[in-house]
């Protein structure tokens, strides 16, 4: 299996959620979440932790991305990944689905989360759906964030 990496570059985000990363598959593959992760360099301890949200969406709307996010193979045979990624939205789509969160705390916060073989979510196959990252912050913090996941 063809293993990636897909993370943006560094996102000035404002009070409110914004979505950070945004994995569209196409209809014709699905691919399976191996590990998630966010990072945020806030200046203030004292700030409230950030809502850090995982989930997919049916990208009825698909919202307005800032730039491309970069996307690396990093094992496996050599395939092109496939999807198209965004990064940095200005405008949230619709349609969301969270499957998870946590708190994150603003002030140099980092969360990385590893699902175990066999439990990975994974997109539907017959589909365009896409898989998200969403921050919800109070200050204006840069955030940067990663998903490796795997093409099946």
């Amino acid at each position: 299996m063809a293993v990636y990496c897909t993370r943006n570059t560094a996102f000035a985000a404002t009070a409110g959620a914004k979505t950070v990363l945004k994995l569209i598959t196409p209809s014709t593959f699905s691919i399976e979440i191996h590990e998630i992760g966010v990072s945020m360099d806030g200046v203030t301890a004292t700030a409230v932790p950030a809502t850090f949200e995982w989930g997919t969406s049916d990208e009825t709307t698909a919202g307005t991305q800032n730039g491309t996010a970069v996307t690396t193979q990093i094992s496996g045979s050599i395939v092109a990944h496939g999807l198209t990624v965004g990064q940095n939205f200005s405008a949230e789509g619709t349609t969301y689905t969270m499957i998870a969160g946590v708190y994150v705390p603003q002030y140099m916060g980092i969360f990385v989360i590893q699902n175990p073989l066999g439990l990975e979510p994974e997109s539907p196959a017959n589909a365009a759906d896409s898989f998200l990252l969403r921050i919800n912050v109070t200050a204006n913090v840069n955030v940067l964030a990663w998903v490796k996941w795997g093409r099946k």
